[in-house]
């Protein structure tokens, strides 16, 4: 194994969502960022409240505040590590039960085991074709350059 997988195994889940961009992820770009812009608004909410006549927007402050104050909170480590937070997903034990790092690489796969809504289903299986297709590295930096939503 090279480094590179090594370092994919670390952001990438058993099913190929990428941990490292998930809004819930507690080592995210999105925690991380979300943190940040949260400090630096320290004490907006008095200057929204005074220019909400001018930009309606401001009108909901608190709402904005609240969602980001969510996303500071992130605490998943990811299913590699025993903490997923989607309870429709087999993908998260079945790694460990096949002896294998991602779907694809399973006998059996694709398999009925997830209970994924159509659409998370198809991006399963998209993905995991892909990486057998191309390969896990190349996979992983393939779709670190599209939107993870």
């Amino acid at each position: 194994m090279t480094d590179d997988y090594q370092a994919v195994l670390k952001e990438l889940a058993p099913c190929g969502l990428d941990c490292s961009r998930c809004a819930r992820y507690k080592d995210g770009e999105i925690k991380r960022l979300s943190t940040e812009l949260l400090k630096r608004l320290e004490g907006f909410e008095k200057v929204a409240a005074k220019l909400s006549d001018m930009v309606p927007a401001f009108a909901n402050y608190r709402q904005f505040f609240d969602i980001l104050a969510f996303f500071t909170q992130a605490d998943c480590s990811g299913c590699r590590y025993g903490e997923a937070l989607f309870p429709l997903c087999a993908a998260k034990t079945c790694f460990k039960e096949k002896g294998v790092d991602f779907c694809f690489q399973c006998g059996e796969y694709p398999c009925g085991r997830n209970r994924f809504h159509p659409e998370l289903h198809n991006h399963w299986r998209h993905s995991n074709d892909r990486m057998k297709e191309v390969g896990v590295e190349a996979y992983y930096h393939e779709q670190k350059k599209k939107p993870r939503y």
